[in-house]
């Protein structure tokens, strides 16, 4: 009996280890992409905009390649590190998805690629690979909606098998139909998920406290904020409720910061006894940018994108203040940090303490007062073509440069 255990054991690992080695990858099969530009953000959300009048109503939406791409990349963007790759077939939808996993001698990347197509009126899988490895397609059809189920994903399927009533897949476009109500229910799932967070109103209360012994005639600073917070999430709650506590903590401020516009969305339960604003540098919008960007990286919050204005990390080229590389490294700096925040228990555990002995907001944020902003549509044309040019590559590289150099986001 020993030995036949240890011989089920050992072929075990030995399949996984073989498997393993095929499935990840040194290289990504999709070629890396560069993000979500200002105009991606714009396109999806007039895709996603659902009028009061139509919330009863069916809808009906065309999604050529690019916004099927951009669709597929900002949904995954918000479980895993990710690039992605959708081209239209003659009647089919080829996909290219490469997860970013722990790097080891086997690679960083681990490869799917498969085809949807439309069989009558429904949806199948075809050719689905995971690396080198291929599954038929009857059991590729049976496995991946059973593992859909038992992942995070689970949710979002419930509501998309409610609310989507057909979807066909044309020569160049996807179209969909669905009931425009739809949108509440996906917003109640925010709701939800957030009541996952038991703590946040212990957050919520240290933060009225903080606030109320607030000098009035100093600027309230981020880290004023965050650092109390980290500090006791630190000395309080054990390491396997790290991500969760730090998650919580992400979602205070930002209930703070922006107050009336995520109140709408949370269950916070919470009027603070004075509002003040929240500085970095001695401006306004850098820990805006900052907290918005940390916590659509840390928490699964996508829907809250298009009430909040994160797109403002691309600046506001047609109107407004401009194109603003400040704005910018803000919300990549809190990407970092919201990133950092759920790596995994013992990287959050490591933010919590890190934070707990911070005690300037230059830790989190570097100074880059030095680079452009206010530009209009014009003027950013002339100076950096597009968010493609080698120009705007070469700042976009010195903002990383800069945050390299913070010892917070330095390897542990």
């Amino acid at each position: 009996m020993l030995k036949a255990l240890l011989f089920a054991l050992f072929s075990t690992a030995a399949l996984l280890a073989v498997l393993l080695l095929f499935a990840i990858d040194d290289s990504p099969l999709p070629s890396l992409n560069q993000g979500l530009t200002r105009e991606d953000i714009q396109r999806a959300k007039q895709l996603l905009h659902v009028r009061p009048e139509e919330r009863s109503q069916l809808k009906t939406v065309y999604l050529d390649q690019k916004d099927l791409n951009i669709a597929v990349s900002y949904l995954l963007d918000h479980f895993v590190e990710n690039t992605t790759q959708v081209h239209f077939g003659q009647d089919r939808i080829d996909c290219q998805i490469a997860v970013f996993v722990p790097e080891s001698l086997l690679g960083h990347y681990l490869d799917f690629s498969f085809s949807v197509r439309q069989v009558n009126d429904t949806i199948r899988l075809k050719s689905f690979k995971v690396g080198e490895i291929s599954i038929p397609d009857p059991a590729a059809n049976l496995v991946i909606p059973a593992l859909v189920r038992y992942t995070p994903l689970n949710d979002y399927w419930q509501v998309l098998a409610q609310y989507v009533k057909d979807v066909r897949i044309g020569p160049q476009t996807l179209e969909i139909s669905y009931l425009g109500s739809i949108v509440d229910a996906a917003k109640q799932l925010v709701i939800r998920k957030h009541a996952e967070y038991p703590n946040l109103h212990l957050y919520q209360q240290q933060i009225n406290e903080i606030v109320g012994r607030h000098d009035p005639n100093w600027r309230l600073s981020l880290i004023d904020l965050l650092q109390p917070l980290f500090a006791v999430a630190y000395q309080n709650t054990p390491e396997a409720d790290a991500i969760q506590e730090n998650r919580a903590i992400i979602i205070a401020v930002a209930s703070y910061i922006y107050k009336r516009d995520l109140r709408r969305y949370l269950p916070l339960g919470l009027v603070y006894s004075k509002e003040y604003p929240v500085f970095a540098y001695k401006r306004v919008d850098i820990p805006q940018h900052f907290i918005a960007s940390a916590l659509l990286a840390a928490v699964d919050s996508s829907l809250l994108v298009e009430k909040m204005g994160v797109d403002k990390e691309l600046g506001d080229a047609r109107q407004g203040s401009g194109f603003s590389f400040i704005d910018l490294s803000a919300d990549m700096a809190g990407s970092r940090f919201g990133r950092m925040a759920i790596a995994s228990q013992t990287q959050a555990r490591l933010l919590q303490k890190l934070m707990a002995e911070t005690k300037d907001y230059s830790a989190i944020v570097p100074d880059v007062q030095d680079l452009p902003e206010h530009m209009d549509e014009a003027d950013f044309k002339q100076r950096f073509e597009n968010v493609g040019s080698k120009r705007y590559k070469e700042i976009i590289a010195e903002i990383d440069k800069r945050l390299d150099t913070l010892p917070l986001y330095q390897p542990q």
